[in-house]
């Protein structure tokens, strides 16, 4: 065991390691990348990530820098829970949910959750986060919020974070009065250092901070979010989609919802996709709770699996595009009348349409599946590398953007199936590549960069739900201004001056370094591909 090893050994209650298969594990996660770690930590508190963090502090101030990566359940598809150095798991002892205010609908619990854990431990009371509902249920609850940008997820479900910043103090967050702010920068330490640092920030950069676009998870857009017109203050929404680079969220207390138990489907299957298109607008005067779209390519993978979709054969030409709505009105009522409008809709263009009314446990059942099925890799050496997910494109591009994802795939000879949710523009294309080969591995990186000149094209970004990693930040910090990227580059100073946390995620790479970091074959680490969908 090495020196440094030895030593945080002596000072936490939780273990380090160097076993070589323990490091192995964690030099991958959900991207194509590997990235062997020094040492892996298994924190079994918040005293043990803030004794890790002002140790490598300490050594940052000597001139040595010590990486260190917060790690979840390591299904970040960007290479943002990878990372030489420490990693700090988070998953094995700081998985507690720790306390429960049923009238409040509040609850404390930590990072290393499941998303699956806090759901099923709710759903005893009647109980969910809505925000969490289309998350992987593996995935961390950390996991989930250092990921995600935060006006998707909506952040006023967290109603307060506990993080341990890169020195090892600690940050509760909460939004700030101006006369609390004021205060709060008058006092010494970090954590007003951080709070007279952004404050400052956001003063300087007005202008620029109002063209940013709350859609793209980009660098740290959330900054737009954080100062209110009243000149309150809340630092949360920075660290939605911030990947572990502004600090690592050690607890959390989240906000509830009661369930709706009560949820029809209705799906359609087009033989011309420009009608399922044309369809969609008239949808959302409906009020659904969510739209799905397949594109023929989807269709035809998930047919070819043998799986039966007798909502998919029942159309007499070949399939092109499906719908699948979902309505969750609290009245039967309600959605019963929404259901007979949407088939009467549909009909109108032709589509063969099933819904609850004549679907049954199975097939419904199978809807899940179709996915899943459809980024399946036919070659023993080839795998759906997910590289391209959460692409935000507006609506009313989707069409320029369908197009040309077509054409990307052609001229790359490479199969992009696409698969979305148009109401919140959304789209997610798995190339299914061989990493084993020259070639291969060269089309990762030229489809990041094609596909995002395409996004930004039609008006979108690449990260439209999940910020950059290290994957995506290659082409997405070329296409940003100069004084946005500045700008994100000032916000990581103010949080992390010695650049320990994350080093390499959300900035600026060396591409070849990236692309030599590219595994020989993909596995994913998760159990089931499309579950972030």
């Amino acid at each position: 065991m090495n020196k440094l090893a030895r030593y945080l050994n002596q000072h936490l209650v939780g273990e380090v390691v160097v076993d070589q298969a323990v490091l192995s594990h964690f030099s991958t996660d959900n991207s194509p990348l590997t990235i062997p770690p020094e040492m892996v930590a298994y924190a079994r508190n918040t005293n043990d990530i803030r004794k890790l963090l002002r140790f490598a502090w300490q050594l940052a101030e000597k001139g040595h820098v010590l990486p260190v990566t917060a790690r979840g359940s390591g299904l970040d598809a960007t290479g943002g829970a990878i990372g030489a150095g420490l990693i700090v798991s988070l998953t094995t002892h700081m998985n507690k949910l720790q306390e429960f205010d049923p009238k409040q609908r509040l609850i404390r619990l930590q990072p290393g959750v499941t998303i699956a854990s806090l759901q099923d431990a709710l759903l005893m009371y009647g109980l969910k986060v809505t925000a969490l509902q289309s998350a992987d249920r593996m995935a961390t609850v950390g996991g989930s919020i250092g990921a995600a940008r935060d006006d998707l997820w909506d952040a006023d479900w967290v109603d307060q974070l506990e993080v341990v910043l890169a020195n090892g103090d600690l940050l509760q967050t909460k939004r700030l009065s101006k006369r609390e702010l004021n205060k709060k920068k008058g006092l010494e330490g970090f954590e007003a250092d951080i709070y007279r640092g952004i404050d400052g920030l956001i003063e300087e950069n007005k202008t620029l901070i109002d063209q940013l676009d709350t859609k793209d998870a980009t660098g740290y857009n959330a900054i737009a979010s954080v100062k209110k017109k009243d000149g309150s203050l809340d630092l949360t929404p920075l660290f939605f989609a911030s990947q572990g680079t502004l600090g690592i969220i050690s607890e959390m207390i989240l906000k509830a919802d009661p369930i709706n138990d009560g949820e029809s489907v209705v799906v359609a299957v087009f033989d011309d996709s420009a009608k399922a298109r044309d369809a969609i607008d008239t949808i959302e005067k409906i009020d659904p709770y969510t739209v799905e779209y397949y594109d023929e390519l989807m269709i035809q993978r998930a047919q070819e699996t043998g799986k039966a979709f007798p909502f998919l054969s029942e159309l007499k030409s070949t399939p092109k595009a499906a719908l699948v709505i979902r309505l969750d009105d609290q009245s039967a009522r309600s959605r019963a009348k929404k259901v007979r409008k949407l088939t009467k809709l549909f009909e109108q263009s032709d589509a063969v349409v099933s819904s609850t009314d004549n679907l049954d446990e199975s097939e419904l059942a199978s809807l899940v599946s179709l996915p899943t099925l459809a980024i399946q890799a036919e070659g023993r050496d080839e795998a759906a590398i997910p590289i391209l997910d959460g692409i935000y494109v507006p609506r009313e591009r989707f069409e320029e953007f369908a197009d040309g994802v077509l054409e990307l795939a052609s001229k790359r000879r490479v199969v992009l199936p696409l698969y979305g949710k148009p109401l919140e523009g959304l789209w997610y294309a798995r190339p299914i590549l061989n990493l084993k080969t020259v070639g291969g591995k060269q089309a990762v990186f030229k489809l990041i960069d094609e596909m995002n000149q395409l996004v930004v094209k039609c008006g979108g970004h690449l990260t439209g739900l999940y910020g950059e990693g290290r994957t995506q930040s290659y082409s997405t910090h070329r296409s940003i201004d100069d004084d946005i990227r500045k700008l994100y580059a000032d916000i990581k100073a103010i949080f992390d001056p010695y650049s320990v946390l994350n080093k390499g995620v959300k900035e600026s790479i060396d591409l070849k370094l990236t692309v030599a970091q590219l595994r020989n074959e993909y596995h994913s680490n998760h159990h089931d591909a499309l579950a972030r969908f």
